[in-house]
């Protein structure tokens, strides 16, 4: 197994000074990167308090864009929690093994274990060689998943290492209508350490611990609706679905087959390219999936730091 050394591009240690008492107010921009989702935001500092009116403005674009980009712009492991924050009540990751020690609402994202070898279990948390397989949102394997993942790049590698969104509002609209109803009304179980579908999954999942393993199977509706938005998308993932419900199991694998190949359209598609100090939030209560390439140098250092917004209970959409 090769050392992970760092070969790629390496945070510099920086730092924000607050330059006066309480949040200044900001002027954000917000300009659309994709063909139906995402969008940079700039004229706003994530590592200093955040005026009210910034946190909103940031909150409506969310809504509307789906996935956030902030450039450039290096955090330490208390910035990025404080701007998470802003967006609501941050929970911890199930993987304990990966919380960061200074605050266990982040988890680090890395490539290599503790000898600095190559983890491909560790690596392959969220992140695939064939997209296709790996689409998610995240927490879907949680009762009550994730709002939002803001996920900030400390060290890259040199090349590769995307991070892939997938439009599945668009891609649900897009649907023929016969099969828009018959999966209208389905529920599906979604499993991470349980899971007897997709073997990557089982892989990252290895490092969990035995209640993180036990508490980690739920069901979702197939088909879910924005909580604000009331947008429907396909909520169902390759990475975590196991089976639809009350089908037989040709025609649940038959149906989650013909819908993963949909969502894993070009057309629905955009990619983040990372640099250093970049941090994106997206949407993970529908309306997105994403996944990462596993495509960069096994010798190459990937690490990134992550916190994850609770959310609430998906919605069921129903086919008029």
């Amino acid at each position: 197994m090769p050392t992970v050394a760092s070969k790629g591009r390496l945070v510099q240690n920086r730092s924000s000074v607050d330059c006066c008492e309480g949040p200044a107010r900001m002027t954000a921009t917000v300009t659309l990167l994709g063909k139906g989702l995402a969008a940079e935001v700039e004229g706003v500092d994530p590592r200093m308090p955040l005026a009210r009116e910034d946190a909103n403005a940031i909150e409506q674009a969310f809504l509307k864009h789906a996935v956030l980009r902030f450039r450039e712009q290096p955090m330490t492991v208390p910035k990025l929690s404080a701007f998470s924050a802003n967006f609501g009540d941050l929970q911890p990751h199930v993987q304990r093994k990966f919380q960061h020690p200074e605050d266990p609402n982040v988890v680090v994202m890395r490539n290599f274990d503790e000898n600095g070898k190559f983890d491909l279990a560790a690596a392959s948390r969220g992140a695939l060689e064939r997209l296709r397989d790996g689409w998610h949102s995240d927490l879907s394997y949680d009762a009550v998943p994730a709002k939002a993942t803001l996920l900030h790049s400390l060290e890259i590698p040199s090349r590769g290492g995307n991070t892939c969104f997938t439009d599945t509002h668009q891609a649900y609209l897009d649907l023929p209508g016969p099969m828009k109803q018959r999966i209208s009304g389905l529920r599906a179980e979604f499993s991470y350490g349980g899971n007897t579908r997709n073997k990557r999954t089982n892989l990252a999942a290895s490092s969990l611990d035995k209640k993180g393993k036990e508490s980690t199977t739920v069901t979702h509706p197939v088909i879910c609706v924005h909580p604000v938005t009331r947008k429907p998308a396909i909520y169902v993932n390759p990475l975590i679905t196991v089976r639809i419900l009350d089908v037989p199991e040709a025609e649940s694998d038959e149906i989650l087959e013909e819908l993963f190949d949909w969502i894993d359209k070009p057309e629905y598609r955009w990619e983040h390219e990372w640099r250093i100090g970049d941090t994106l939030m997206w949407e993970n209560r529908g309306g997105v999936q994403h996944c990462g390439r596993l495509d960069y140098p096994r010798d190459e250092r990937r690490q990134f730091i992550r916190t994850t917004v609770r959310g609430q209970a998906i919605e069921m959409h129903v086919a008029a």
